[in-house]
């Protein structure tokens, strides 16, 4: 178990710098086939854009103590109260054990509002489905552990603010002169705070160099993995029965 939480900030350079080129070699793969998908969805349509992400996200789980060799991950349905499953992207467990449960996401291109509400009300009505069959005892007995993980593009469509709508009631003044990235951070938050997710992370990407900036040091990556770190010390502690030195 590390003393303390390491500095994941090359490793998510990394991950991002290879996320943007995943993407590259997606879309210039389709126009070299013919393929007749074009801008963005050139780019996300081969499926693999999120992989390097992925596996940093896992890792932050092994730095935390979990032995790689114990580790069964993949992406996996997890059962709900309002819908049979859902499939979350990495679900990490041990002997059958659930230990976390993440979704990855990302957003890019000239339109930052268009898939907004999706995105948001997909992650609500996830969390919100959990915890029902929690509550409900279709997911028993102990309480699972839910992270979401959102990848943003650093340009314009998301950092500019947003011109306001004229809403039925006074919305809440803290989206005043916020951009789409500010309403994310906003929306992970509050949904940290709420214990409607255990840990969330929103990076801003820049496509050209690949450089990354986080809009919120409460949905960083660092408290992210401060997070997962915290969480498998619980779980290590609450599982004594599990040979945790296996493979040493």
């Amino acid at each position: 178990m590390p003393s303390q939480l390491p500095d994941y900030s090359d490793s998510v350079r990394a991950a991002v710098a290879d996320y943007w080129e995943v993407r590259r070699s997606q879309a210039d793969e389709s126009e070299s086939r013919g393929v007749l998908n074009t801008g963005i969805r050139a780019e996300v349509t081969g499926g693999r854009h999120l992989d390097a992400l992925h596996e940093l996200v896992v890792s932050v789980f092994v730095d935390a103590g979990i032995p790689a060799q114990l580790i069964d991950v993949k992406r996996r349905p997890i059962a709900g109260y309002f819908r049979r499953d859902k499939s979350w992207d990495i679900v990490v467990m041990v002997a059958d054990r659930v230990v976390g449960i993440v979704e990855l996401k990302s957003m890019a291109g000239g339109s930052g509002g268009k898939n907004y509400n999706n995105r948001t009300d997909e992650a609500l009505g996830q969390a919100v489905d959990v915890w029902k069959a929690v509550e409900r005892e279709i997911i028993r007995p102990l309480r699972p552990w839910l992270g979401y993980f959102m990848l943003l593009e650093d340009n314009k469509a998301f950092t500019t603010p947003v011109a306001p709508r004229r809403a039925v009631w006074e919305p809440d003044p803290v989206f005043d002169g916020a951009s789409y990235a500010d309403r994310y951070v906003i929306f992970f938050e509050r949904m940290v705070r709420e214990r409607l997710l255990d840990a969330a992370c929103v990076v801003l990407a820049d496509k050209d160099s690949a450089a990354v900036r986080f809009p919120s040091d409460s949905v960083s990556f660092q408290a992210f993995a401060a997070a997962i770190h915290g969480r498998c010390l619980q779980f290590m502690a609450t599982n004594p029965d599990i040979d945790w030195g296996a493979g040493e």
